[in-house]
This record gives structure tokens, sequence and C-alpha cells, in this order.
């Protein structure tokens, strides 16, 4: 894992309230040097749910989610 995934995934353990993001931003917010990284798009699942659907943990406010609803 390269430092800034690190950092990243640090900061979502550690001030999950500030990774509530619709899907736009937590897109931006999981992209490290132009690429998508899935390990901090389930870290928002994992440390940072907003709710649950059907017992799955949520990762958007609004869009597409890993729920598998649109929110």
């Amino acid at each position: 894992m390269d430092k800034k995934t690190a950092d990243r995934l640090e900061n979502i353990k550690q001030h999950p309230e500030d990774h509530h993001h619709d899907y736009d931003r937590l897109l931006s917010c999981c992209m490290v040097d132009g690429a998508l990284d899935t390990l901090l798009m389930q870290a928002h699942q994992d440390y940072a749910p907003i709710g649950y659907n059907g017992g799955k943990a949520c990762d958007t406010t609004d869009g597409p989610c890993s729920c598998g609803a649109w929110h």
C-alpha cells in the first residue's frame, strides 16, 4: 500500500464523519494518482457507513450505493 492510500485510509478510520459523501465525492475521495482505489471504497463501507439497507452497509448519501440501491 502506498503512502497516499495509507494516509487516506487512516483518515477514514479516525474521522468517519468526514467521509459521508454523495457518489461523485466518494469517487473523488477514493482516487489515488488518477486511479480508483478499491481499498478506499471498501473502507468507506466498513468504517464510515451512512446506514444499512437489507443488512448491507451504505456508502453514499446520493447516487448508486454499495447496498444495491440508488439513494
